[in-house]
């Protein structure tokens, strides 16, 4: 019934608290909680899926989200040279429009 599943990793893992877990766009997933816990779940445009969130802005016809992920102003571009890490709380709460490139 479905041919290429022959084809297909699986990836397991144990996602501890405080732990982020990247799941790239487009990749079918399932979750099964070892207990009850209380979850977050983000979607956010990165190297990885931009063509395809660009596509369904299009499609959508979402002129203002397009127009934001291409004016080459609004959102900062690619690597910084002086890119550091940052913590998930630091990355979430900061203005990214804010940023020069």
């Amino acid at each position: 019934e479905f041919p290429l599943l022959k084809h297909a990793d699986l990836y397991t893992g144990i996602q501890e608290p405080g732990d982020l877990m990247f799941i790239p766009g487009g990749n079918p997933h399932g979750v099964r909680n070892l207990e009850a816990i209380h979850g977050i779940s983000m979607n956010y445009v990165d190297a990885s899926n931009i063509g395809s969130y660009l596509w369904t802005q299009l499609q959508e016809e979402h002129w203002v989200a397009f127009e934001l992920f291409t004016d080459n102003s609004s959102l900062p571009h690619g690597l910084r040279s002086a890119q550091e890490d940052v913590t998930f709380g630091a990355w979430k709460s900061t203005a990214w429009k804010d940023v020069a490139d």
